[in-house]
């Protein structure tokens, strides 16, 4: 989908896709993924440093920051699921951190590493909220990063998790998820000390555990509805204030499932707009709660928010509102961002748009 945030948000709202082919030798349900052109090299840890780099570079640009001085409030949280940990024994025996320390050298900065699962991008960003707002730094930069590896696609190929056509979230014919990779990263900083109009402001975040197995969200919905009850308890904001959502929408059948049935329980007879990107980006795993902050903010920001992609007739008795084939417009100024990750981890953020 590209490497330019306005060009990336363009193609979504032209309802575009990066999912395509990826042939392979293994016995895959589908050989279609959303992967980066790069594909071929068979170093996956140079790949992973090298798009972690680039896009925490990118980032550090459009925020205007200069990290050449030492800075010891500032820190770079990196979160992902496995990397590039699981394609060979020599990888499997690093420390989860050796990476993300090579990449901290090579912007300057301090890095901690995290992994939660899918949520790990979300959750880097609550950890740079945290330590915002507790004092011990003045400046994060936070997100995720993952690439593809032959043992991801093994591994959704053996829990039938992927889709044998397209990943279409909260479709009637929706049957899978697909993978892809990609990084994406958001500067935070404490009020008053940006040197950059702010594209939104983070004004609550909620995690949850709710521990109902390796691989499947708890049925009922209830650490989905704890993460948004926290979330919006620290941003001090109600649930009818909340216009817009980026849902996880994985595409699967449990998860759309689970998850709709939690936003009709918890939003009631006040109808959100509610969108998703992964059929346009592909399940990213770690990096993927940090894209879709990023896109939900860029929704808030331009008010336009992209289809969801394949998406054609929603599940039935849907409390929300969805955009179908075409792009949206929201008027709201309040977001929610939300990502389930494995393990059962929920994590919401909630932005609200800057108005100058």
């Amino acid at each position: 989908m590209g490497d330019d945030v306005d060009a990336v948000t363009e193609r979504l709202l032209d309802g575009q896709s990066g999912i395509r082919p990826l042939p392979s030798e293994l016995r895959l349900k589908n050989d279609r993924a959303a992967y980066l052109e790069d594909v071929g090299n068979p170093d996956r840890k140079a790949r992973l440093i090298e798009l972690t780099t680039q896009s925490v570079k990118s980032a550090l640009s459009d925020a205007r920051i200069d990290v050449q001085t030492p800075n010891p409030h500032a820190f770079l949280i990196i979160g992902t699921s496995l990397g590039y940990r699981l394609d060979s024994e020599e990888f499997h025996q690093d420390p989860l951190h050796q990476w993300t320390d090579e990449v901290g050298a090579r912007v300057g900065m301090t890095p901690l590493a995290l992994s939660t699962a899918c949520s790990s991008g979300s959750d880097a960003i609550l950890l740079g909220a945290h330590l915002i707002r507790s004092g011990q730094a003045d400046l994060c930069v936070c997100g995720g990063a993952d690439v593809l590896g032959d043992a991801k696609r093994l591994a959704h190929t053996a829990l039938g998790t992927l889709s044998s056509t397209t990943l279409k979230s909260f479709d009637q014919s929706h049957d899978g998820t697909l993978l892809g990779e990609g990084a994406g990263f958001v500067v935070l900083q404490r009020q008053g000390l940006e040197r950059h109009k702010p594209y939104a402001y983070l004004v609550g975040c909620g995690a949850s555990n709710d521990a109902a197995g390796l691989t499947a969200p708890d049925e009922t919905g209830a650490g989905i509805r704890l993460a948004l009850d926290r979330a919006l308890a620290e941003a001090d904001l109600s649930r009818n204030q909340v216009s817009l959502i980026n849902a996880h929408g994985s595409g699967t059948h449990t998860n759309d499932r689970v998850e709709s049935a939690a936003y009709n329980e918890y939003f009631g007879d006040y109808h959100p707009l509610v969108f998703a990107t992964k059929g346009a980006f592909g399940h990213t795993l770690g990096a993927t709660g940090a894209l879709e902050a990023i896109a939900l903010i860029k929704a808030l920001q331009t008010q336009s928010v992209p289809p969801v992609f394949g998406l054609q007739q929603p599940l039935p008795d849907l409390e929300f509102d969805l955009p179908i084939q075409k792009p949206a417009r929201t008027r709201g100024n309040v977001g929610l961002s939300l990502t389930i990750g494995f393990g059962g981890f929920n994590t919401a953020l909630v932005f609200q748009r800057f108005d100058q």
